[in-house]
């Protein structure tokens, strides 16, 4: 029963995220802001733009209730379900932005759809939820701050990195995130949230979780400044669970009951949705533009795709003729 109302929270979360993602990519296209990352004088402004605090606020009611689904079920099961969020946000790009997605496109969707659906299904039938050892807790710990430290250094001397990179960082570090809040989440439902409970929560656990999801947003803004939120949407839906749910396996022990068939199913399902999300990129036609863009600015020349522009220089006269 607990696993069912997770799995529900999880389905109202990535509704939320598909809806906060239009209204933030809205806010920050309204800035003009620059292809890459996000300097600290924009992320300011962003704070004076209605849509994007909507935005904001919708996507806050969406991790409220992942936060909830989390506590409730193992995260192998949580978090693949926000690919739901990837049909509703091409639907709503379709509706407000009169985005056009050709049959390479819907293929793409339905292949990042169905291989993390695909994981969703074969997570669940090997997913176990144990109590999280210390161990344990110290290696989430290390994780998500090591994730951070190495997302700061990223943003701050790759100047125009490409959308793709900027949603598998995103995806990286939010899936440090959710591991974390599990460890957080889970401790409040089992201890409560007396002062002596409250005394021995896992405060480095809640320390990382909010260093990765803090690093985490600035990879997200930039990502919206450099490319449509479809793109953002279908990193976030396929990456993050992929390794959230890696790091169940390898750090948590979820994956106790795991077969080698299961293991396998995992395997191929992660490689669809992940081949799916290239495929988008490659296709979508916002994407492709944001990079030709990106591509023009990197090597000087303008946008249009003409040739470089060239400062004039001053004429100099011939004494012969004067």
């Amino acid at each position: 029963m607990m696993t069912a109302i997770a799995i529900g929270l999880a389905l109202l979360s990535a509704v939320s995220l598909a809806y906060g993602a239009l209204l933030q990519h809205r806010g920050v296209s309204s800035l003009q802001a620059s292809h890459g990352a996000l300097r600290l004088r924009t992320l300011m402004r962003l704070l004076r733009s209605a849509p994007w605090i909507l935005g904001l606020l919708t996507l806050g009611a969406g991790v409220v209730a992942n936060v909830i689904a989390l506590s409730l079920a193992p995260v192998m099961v949580v978090q693949p379900v926000g690919a739901v969020s990837l049909i509703i946000s091409v639907g709503l790009g379709a509706l407000h932005r009169g985005l056009a997605a050709d049959a390479r496109m819907i293929r793409a969707v339905v292949g990042c759809g169905a291989g993390v659906v695909g994981f969703v299904v074969a997570s669940a039938l090997i997913a176990t939820s144990t109590p999280t050892t210390a161990p344990e807790a110290t290696a989430l710990t290390v994780i998500g701050l090591a994730g951070a430290g190495l997302g700061i250094v990223c943003m701050l001397t790759w100047r125009r990195p490409p959308q793709l990179v900027l949603i598998t960082g995103a995806g990286i570090l939010f899936a440090f995130c959710a591991t974390n809040v599990h460890v957080v989440s889970s401790t409040l439902v089992t201890a409560g949230l007396s002062p002596a409970a409250l005394a021995h929560l896992p405060w480095w656990n809640a320390g990382a979780l909010a260093a990765s999801g803090l690093v985490g947003s600035w990879f997200v803004q930039s990502a919206y400044a450099s490319g449509p939120p479809e793109m953002v949407i279908a990193g976030l839906t396929v990456i993050d669970p992929i390794v959230a749910v890696l790091l169940g396996i390898l750090v948590l022990g979820e994956a106790q009951n795991a077969t080698a068939g299961s293991l396998v199913a995992m395997l191929l399902c992660g490689a669809l949705a992940c081949a799916s999300v290239v495929t988008l990129s490659r296709y979508h036609p916002d994407a492709v533009a944001a990079e030709r863009r990106r591509s023009a600015l990197k090597h000087g020349a303008p946008p249009d795709g003409g040739a470089p522009r060239t400062p004039p220089t001053e004429e100099v006269s011939d004494p012969a003729h004067q």
